[in-house]
């Protein structure tokens, strides 16, 4: 029986693990557990890929329906309304999630299919004694053996550095909050709404946490506003926005070109293989997808060798794909100069150019 060591506690390793639940393996999650906040999008090819890794339909019961996209203009406290697409005329089934309920929702599926061991320690290094044998040294001086090594650890984990050695990792600051405002909530029933500011751009839509509805905020400052030690303050300018509790975290994603996410049974996995800035709103998605992904390979190769260069090569050529598009949107939503020509560009977007664009992200 393969002895299979998943590195990491989060969205990423409970999806992981749930890729092998019809396998006869022995899994290990290691990793101290994290504070989940918030929620995420998940948009169809999300959605779809959760209910195949899960193999039932209670998903239903934690995911929030959106049915409308909005994308306003902000400035000088006057909201300018630019754009509105309604996901559900074209057919298009998208939803918001909790953290905490997606991720408990996973554990739930996993322990109740297999037998998994958990070990509340970090990981500080990898060593491989023989072929085909490897071996994790925690926090505590502690030896781990297993037979593969699935790296969940994020950007600065320790299987991406035994994978592929330094890497140029870029930071940047993100703000977010959550409101449970009763005429907020009135307001953006369904609706997932983007505003352009002179500052950076907010992104915020309902969710439902143990049957309580609030609204996910996030805002990422624009590059003139990146780490600036007035943001908050500009923050609180905007009556829109001022009544919310901000909470300064960042994301991170790699500056350069990946090469290979596996070497030696070890295999990297979410945003330990690769990382990419957070406009689609497909880093979460993409999570859940690869382990759907993950799971069809499993359950249909012979050899792990063969799962992880297929995995490898079809996830990465999709990730830099992505990671192109991310990068020009992201510069398109925090550009600080030309702002009435983007208004101008957006409020004209049709309705069948805004859903190709969709549908590129989600299925190409």
């Amino acid at each position: 029986m393969k002895k299979i060591l998943i590195i990491g506690n989060s969205l990423s390793a409970w999806s992981v693990a749930s890729a092998f639940i019809n396998q006869k393996v022995n899994i290990t999650i290691i990793g101290k557990k994290n504070n989940t906040f918030g929620a995420q999008q998940l948009s169809p090819n999300g959605f779809r890929a959760l209910k195949k890794l899960i193999q039932n339909d209670d998903v239903k019961n934690i995911v929030y329906e959106i049915i409308k996209f909005q994308i306003n203009s902000y400035n000088n406290n006057e909201t300018k309304n630019l754009k509105n697409f309604y996901f559900n005329e074209f057919d298009l089934k998208y939803f918001s999630v909790s953290r905490e309920m997606l991720i408990n929702f996973l554990i739930k599926n996993v322990k109740n299919n297999i037998q998994i061991n958990e070990i509340n320690k970090s990981c500080v290094g990898i060593i491989q004694r023989e072929p085909g044998k490897l071996e994790v040294l925690t926090d505590n001086n502690e030896y781990i053996s297993a037979d593969i090594i699935i790296g969940c650890d994020g950007v600065n984990g320790i299987t991406r550095k035994y994978v592929c050695g330094t890497t140029n990792i870029v930071k940047k600051q993100v703000f977010r909050g959550i409101s449970n405002d009763k005429k907020q909530l009135l307001l953006k029933q369904k609706t997932l709404e983007l505003n352009f500011s002179n500052y950076g751009h907010f992104v915020s839509y309902p969710f439902i946490n143990n049957n309580k509805t609030y609204i996910n905020y996030v805002f990422i400052p624009n590059r003139l506003f990146q780490n600036s030690n007035e943001i908050l303050d500009k923050l609180k300018s905007i009556s829109k926005f001022s009544p919310i509790d901000w909470n300064e975290g960042h994301y991170y994603f790699y500056e350069d070109e990946i090469q290979t996410i596996h070497k030696n049974n070890v295999l990297l996995f979410g945003d330990a293989g690769f990382s990419f800035e957070p406009h689609l709103a497909q880093v979460g998605n993409n999570i859940i997808e690869d382990a759907s992904y993950l799971k069809f390979l499993v359950e249909n190769t012979n050899s792990y060798d063969e799962i992880f260069e297929n995995f490898s090569r079809n996830t990465c050529e999709k990730k830099r794909k992505l990671k192109s598009i991310s990068n020009i949107v992201g510069i398109t939503f925090g550009i600080s100069t030309f702002t009435k020509l983007r208004d101008s560009l957006v409020s004209n977007f049709s309705d069948q150019l805004m859903c190709n664009f969709f549908k590129k992200v989600w299925y190409d």
